[in-house]
């Protein structure tokens, strides 16, 4: 059974770390005001990318979501999609379930301001009644896989 996380994250723009930067510059508080962000979708089991979105953040998740399974699903098939609340939204799983043929997607709710309404979408209210928490919890294999492949492509000459 194929699984897929899909997950965002910021890289770091030079080898010295951020809190060396931030010492470094006595204190003075300079932030770095944006930083290449990476959305990556990943084979739990192997940690192989299947798909990549490139961009910039600080910026929202869920835009990326469709390109990048679109890729992965172009490699590979994909049983089931684990993602965060940050791509919780009916469309991406809709895209998934109907458009990928994926069985089964695990994307955390994102409540927005329900007030303890369920959520009215099908496959969102779905993720309400039947969460698999443990296996939402293999999201971590995305974080793993960019960062090493992140730790690879700096050490190339």
């Amino acid at each position: 059974m194929p699984v897929a996380a899909v997950d965002a994250t910021g890289l770091e723009t030079r080898h010295v770390s951020a809190y060396f930067g931030l010492r470094r510059a006595n204190g003075s508080g300079h932030r770095q005001r944006s930083w290449p962000k990476l959305t990556a979708v990943v084979h739990t089991h192997s940690h192989l990318i299947l798909g990549a979105i490139p961009g910039v953040g600080p910026s929202q998740d869920s835009p990326d979501f469709s390109p990048a399974m679109r890729q992965a699903a172009a490699l590979a098939r994909i049983d089931t999609a684990l993602a965060d609340a940050g791509y919780d939204a009916e469309h991406n799983h809709r895209l998934c379930r109907e458009e990928l043929g994926v069985r089964q997607t695990v994307i955390h709710l994102n409540l927005r301001n329900t007030e303890g309404r369920w959520p009215k979408a099908p496959y969102r209210r779905a993720m309400q009644k039947r969460f698999d928490k443990a296996l939402y919890n293999q999201r971590w294999h995305t974080r793993r896989a960019a960062s090493a492949s992140t730790s690879a492509a700096l050490d190339q000459p």
